[in-house]
């Protein structure tokens, strides 16, 4: 079996009217599949990261850093943007022939399938890597898709004989709406942490906009006894009616509201899905598994 090893592997593009070469770390492949027509579609998620220093000359002040992700396929460069206190509003999709060149390389590496809880424990005290591959499908079965991502988090029990994985971020789609062949919209990609104690489900925490007040309810747990909230639920009506009600705002009262927003992984959705778990063979050979949109200029 051959898994991605994602320490090797990355995305990279030249931009045109520029010199440079640019190298990102891969986070996570995914792979769309028609199996009536057997068409696929690849898309590549690089790691976060942060830019966006754009005044002449440059100020830490007047435009600070934003978070900044991008998404690659065979057609197009999918580029995300996250500001401070502000739902993802200022994406772009870039087709690839803006740049002199973009694409993949993919470092593919034998690997041992963990099938028990078991097996995975012993994989993690060893301090094998481990890499997972989940699948989703269609309720036609016609369409699926599968990503591929490193564990960065995960536990065993030997007592009970269990495991859970915690781990991300991934990149999602919705497998009944999906299709291969067609170019999809922003929108289309979910961001996501996964949390499974078996093979065939997944909890995904889904990231969508949320109000930055709503971490002020929070209460105390047996973790954390003497912590409060700094807010009470009237209090915060109090505070939302103040913002939002009784007055001629100089934007639209929704827009408003979305400035009073940010992306967190808020929402839960769980899943059918069918995963697998791989331990990397550190010895053995690797091939390598290489996408270019075109070719570096000679």
């Amino acid at each position: 079996m051959k898994v991605t090893d994602f320490a090797r592997s990355y995305c990279y593009y030249v931009p045109e009217g520029h010199s440079i070469w640019v190298r990102i770390q891969m986070e996570c492949c995914c792979e769309v599949v028609d199996d009536v027509t057997q068409v696929s579609d690849e898309y590549v998620l690089g790691v976060r990261t942060q830019t966006g220093l754009r005044t002449d000359p440059p100020s830490d002040v007047l435009d600070p850093g934003y978070d900044f992700w991008m998404i690659f396929s065979r057609k197009h460069i999918f580029i995300r943007r996250t500001h401070a206190s502000s739902a993802v509003n200022n994406p772009t999709r870039v087709p690839v022939e803006e740049f002199i060149s973009t694409g993949w390389e993919r470092r593919l590496v034998s690997a041992t399938q963990l099938q028990s809880a078991a097996e995975i424990l012993d994989a993690l005290k060893a301090g094998l890597r481990i890499v997972a591959r989940t699948e989703f499908v269609s309720g036609d079965g016609e369409r699926r898709y599968r990503i591929e991502y490193p564990i960065k988090w995960a536990d065993g029990d030997a007592v009970n004989d269990v495991f859970r994985v915690e781990t991300g971020p991934v990149l999602l789609l919705d497998v009944e709406r999906i299709s291969a062949g067609r170019i999809p919209e922003f929108s289309d990609f979910q961001w996501a942490y996964l949390d499974y104690h078996d093979f065939d489900h997944v909890r995904c925490l889904l990231e969508r906009p949320t109000s930055i007040l709503s971490g002020s309810l929070y209460g105390s747990s047996r973790e954390t006894p003497e912590r409060s909230s700094v807010l009470t639920a009237e209090g915060l009506k109090q505070l939302e009616a103040r913002l939002f009600e009784g007055w001629d705002p100089p934007i639209p009262v929704e827009r408003l509201r979305q400035l009073f927003e940010t992306n967190h992984y808020s929402a839960v959705s769980h899943r059918r899905a069918s995963t697998s778990l791989f331990a990397i063979d550190e010895a053995a050979n690797d091939d390598q598994s290489r996408h270019d949109n075109q070719s570096l200029p000679a």
